[in-house]
Parts: C-alpha cells; sequence; structure tokens
C-alpha cells in the first residue's frame, strides 16, 4: 500500500460513493468487471487515489473496493469514519468501532487517508440525508452533541495504533477547524492536514473564510461536486424540470438532497450566463467546470496538492473528465462569464457546512472547564 498518494501532474481522486452491488442504496457501478475497468482506465492516465466511506451503498462500499484488490493495484485510500447521523456518534468507542469495521471491509491493517465528517441536517421530512448513500432513518438528530476533544483523542489513539497515515475533516465551518487543529496541538495529538468540502463555480462559499483557515493551519482542500452534481451537463434548465433518471432525480436515492442544494432560480439564471459564453467559445459546459477548478479556482492543483473528487457512473465519462481536466486555463472572456455567474447565484447558494450550528453540550466548558462562561 502507498501510504499517500503518488505524484501525478494534478491531485485527481476517484469517488467511490455510487459503486458498489446494491441500486437500491444509491450504486450505480454494480458490476466488478466495470469497476475493474474503470480503475485500469484511471491508473493507466496515472492516477492513483480513491475515496470512499464507512456509510456508502449502505455500508457495503469498502467490500466491493476490497473485492477489486485496491491494496494489490497499489492504490492511496481514504475512507471516513461512519456519518455522525444520530447524537453520540462521534464518542471516543464508536470512532474506535468505525475505522476498525472499515478496516475489516476494506482487507487492511491501514488506511492513507482518514477524514472525520461534520454532522449533517436532514434536508427533507421524514427522511434523513443520508439516504444518498444508503441510511435510512426518521427524525435522525445530528451528533453536534459530543465534544471535539473527545472524538479527536480517539482519532489520536488509531493514529499511534498505525491504522491510519493522514487525518482528514470535512464540512466542518472554519472556525471548527482552527478549534481541531488547535485542540489537537495543544494536547499533541494527530493534526488533520487535508479537509474535504463543496466547491465549484457557482458554489464558491468556501473562498472568503474556511480557504485561509486551510492555508493558515497547513491543511490541503479537496473538493467534491466539481460539476455541481452534473448540473453543468446542462441538461436541466429550471426547479420545475425534474429528471426522470440520474443524481437530481426522485428515483435516486441523492434526488431531493441535490435538488435542495442546487434547485434555486439564481443557479440556473447563472448557467445560463455560462452557457452562452461557453457555446461561443465553442467549449463544453462540464469541460469548464472542471478546468476552472484546476486553473482558475482558490485551490492550489497545479502547484500545491490540493485535489478534486470527480465521480462517475461508466468508463466513458471518466475518460472524458481526465481529458477536461488535463486541459489548460479557460479563455479570459469564459472566466470572466463563470464570475459573473457567481455573482448572480451567490446570494443563494448554500453555506458549505450544510447544516445549523448548535452543539448539543456546554462549548465552553468543554473547552475552557467547568462553570467557564
Amino acid at each position: 500500500m502507498p501510504l499517500i498518494a503518488t505524484a501525478p501532474a494534478h491531485r485527481v481522486i476517484l469517488g467511490l460513493m455510487t459503486f458498489g452491488t446494491d441500486e437500491s442504496t444509491g450504486a450505480r457501478v454494480t458490476d466488478a468487471g466495470d469497476f475493474n475497468k474503470i480503475l485500469d482506465l484511471f491508473q493507466s492516465r496515472g492516477y492513483n487515489e480513491v475515496d470512499t466511506a464507512r456509510v456508502y451503498v449502505g455500508g457495503q462500499q469498502e467490500a466491493f473496493t476490497r473485492e477489486a484488490n485496491w491494496k494489490d493495484r497499489g492504490l492511496t485510500l481514504a475512507t471516513k469514519i461512519k456519518y455522525p447521523s444520530e447524537h453520540g456518534a462521534n464518542v471516543h468507542d464508536k470512532v474506535i468501532e468505525s475505522l476498525d469495521l472499515s478496516l475489516k471491509e476494506l482487507g487492511t491493517d491501514a488506511v492513507d487517508i482518514l477524514y472525520l465528517h461534520a454532522a449533517v441536517r436532514p434536508l427533507f421530512p421524514h427522511l434523513c440525508l443520508l439516504n444518498y448513500i444508503g441510511v435510512v432513518a426518521e427524525d435522525v438528530t445530528q451528533d453536534r452533541g459530543t465534544p471535539f476533544a473527545d472524538t479527536l483523542s480517539a482519532i489520536d489513539k488509531l493514529h499511534k495504533a498505525g491504522k491510519f497515515v493522514r487525518f482528514g475533516i470535512s464540512n466542518f465551518t472554519a472556525f471548527e477547524v482552527a478549534e481541531i487543529v488547535l485542540t489537537c496541538k495543544y494536547n499533541n495529538w494527530v493534526r488533520p492536514t487535508v479537509y474535504q468540502g463543496m466547491y465549484n463555480a457557482i458554489t464558491r462559499n468556501i473562498e472568503p473564510e474556511l480557504v485561509p483557515a486551510c492555508r493558515r493551519y497547513g491543511l490541503d482542500i479537496v473538493v467534491y461536486n466539481p460539476i455541481a452534481g452534473g448540473l453543468f451537463s446542462g441538461k436541466i434548465k429550471s426547479t420545475d424540470m425534474v429528471p426522470a433518471e440520474g443524481r437530481f432525480s426522485d428515483a435516486a436515492h441523492s434526488g431531493k438532497m441535490y435538488r435542495n442544494r442546487y434547485f434555486r432560480d439564481s443557479t440556473f439564471r447563472a448557467l445560463q450566463i455560462i452557457e452562452a459564453a461557453v457555446e461561443k467559445s465553442g467549449l463544453t459546459m462540464i469541460e469548464t467546470a472542471l478546468r476552472w477548478v484546476v486553473h482558475h479556482s482558490a485551490l492550489k492543483v497545479v502547484d500545491g496538492n490540493d485535489g478534486i473528487i470527480i465521480g462517475v457512473s461508466n468508463i466513458n465519462q471518466l475518460d472524458d473528465n481526465l481529458t477536461n481536466i488535463e486541459k489548460g486555463p479557460l479563455p479570459e472572456e469564459v472566466v470572466k462569464a463563470l464570475d459573473e455567474a457567481w455573482a448572480v447565484s451567490k446570494a443563494d447558494s448554500v453555506n458549505y457546512w450544510h447544516m445549523d450550528v448548535k452543539y448539543g453540550y456546554d462549548t465552553r466548558e468543554a473547552l475552557f472547564g467547568p462553570g467557564a462562561r
């Protein structure tokens, strides 16, 4: 197993959220042969890093990746502690239990990157947001009720046991990033060195505070949704145009969540601005979105170690996406149109931490001791 990625031209990570055997829990690539062909192409192009999680495809994704012989392939792999979809999910013992189960499912004694995921909220009635990854629950209480120190001490214990190399965090606010980093520093615990978050040309809310925080505290930034969940395909033109299939459809576990995230009138007005400039320049919407992230965003993809997670449902999509990522900067007029589009979508754009920040414990006492005010 390589301990952290090799060095391709750009850090491109294959997201495995929809790779598994069970379509009813969100899988779109269900055949092991197809999975192996996708990995073959990915590695033949010089890329080596994959991203999974304990809960993807109803908890079955990691085993599917084990069956693809990820270790023998020499892949660098990141997984995530089970999503904190209930109160107490991030307590010490459950964190350890989650990674131990992941290691068993993956058939390994260690992974390259271990992510801790922030709490997320239900975005539609009666069903938890986590339905899109195969977890069904009602009236879920999200776990921002566990003090960071309890969770982070477990992470450090796992690190000292040699069960992962790098510690990552995902979907936390900028001020939580600071608290996590400093809590680790003052306790001599392993600190996070990579942040995973949502980012694309029409969803740039990480730029004002989160990106500077990551730079200050030494975290690489890895982003998901670079093409806005596929919205940059241009197939969907308005909020009332719900597709029959795909990520935004009612048939998909992710459908309602993704529509809640992106279906705003301002989003589609922004896409119209981009589409006009793209057509004039003879480009495609998807290549424009990907090239923007690589060459024009706040990330350091070309001259740093920031990365892009791409999700695909077939090998042709992967081939096209990699080809687009490997292209150079966009024409100046297209970049200008993308900036104009962001000015339109910005006011209604969803925040990057996905939920109201409410804690189920006395944060001052947790930080400063009993009776602190």
